[in-house]
C-alpha cells in the first residue's frame, strides 16, 4: 500500500464516488488527493454522479485556509464535472472540529444537495432520497 492510499481512497460505483479519508493530512496528501480524484471523475463520470466523503477515520486535516480553499475549488470543479449531491460523514470523534470547516467549505450559493450524515446507512438513505440508487454505499464498502 502507497503511502497516498493510507490516508485516502477513491472509488467509482455506479453513479457514485466514494472517497474514504484517514490519518492526519497534511499539504502533499491534500495535493494527492486532488490529483486521483480528479482522474476518477474524469474517467468514470460522464453524466450526472453523487460524491460520499467518508471522514469517520480522519484524525486531522491540512491548515485550514488552504484545506477550505482547495475542497471549494474541488467542488465547484465537481459541478462542472457533473455532481448533483455530495453526503459527509463523520464521527462522534472528530464532527465538533470538520463541522465549522465543513460548514466554510459549502459556504455560499451551491448547485449541488449536501448533506452531513453520521453513519453509511443515513447516507446510503439521503442518496436514495436525492434519486441514486438504493445500496450503491454498501456495494463500495463490500468490495473495497
Amino acid at each position: 500500500m502507497s503511502s497516498e492510499e493510507q490516508f485516502f481512497l477513491v472509488k467509482p460505483v455506479h453513479d457514485i464516488l466514494y472517497v474514504d479519508m484517514a490519518g492526519t493530512w497534511n499539504k502533499e496528501q491534500a495535493l494527492a488527493y486532488t490529483e486521483e480524484y480528479k482522474k476518477q471523475v474524469s474517467r468514470y463520470f460522464a453524466r450526472e454522479w453523487a460524491c460520499v466523503l467518508n471522514l469517520q477515520n480522519l484524525e486531522m486535516l491540512l491548515p485550514e485556509t488552504f484545506q477550505i480553499e482547495t475542497l471549494r475549488a474541488l467542488n465547484t470543479w465537481s459541478f462542472i464535472k457533473g455532481m448533483k449531491a455530495i453526503a459527509v460523514i463523520v464521527s462522534a470523534d472528530n464532527r465538533s472540529h470538520l463541522l465549522y470547516q465543513l460548514e466554510e467549505v459549502f459556504k455560499g450559493a451551491n448547485s449541488y444537495a449536501t448533506a452531513v450524515c453520521h453513519s453509511e446507512v443515513e447516507a446510503n438513505h439521503w442518496l436514495v432520497e436525492c434519486g441514486f440508487s438504493e445500496n450503491r454505499l454498501s456495494q463500495s464498502q463490500q468490495s473495497a
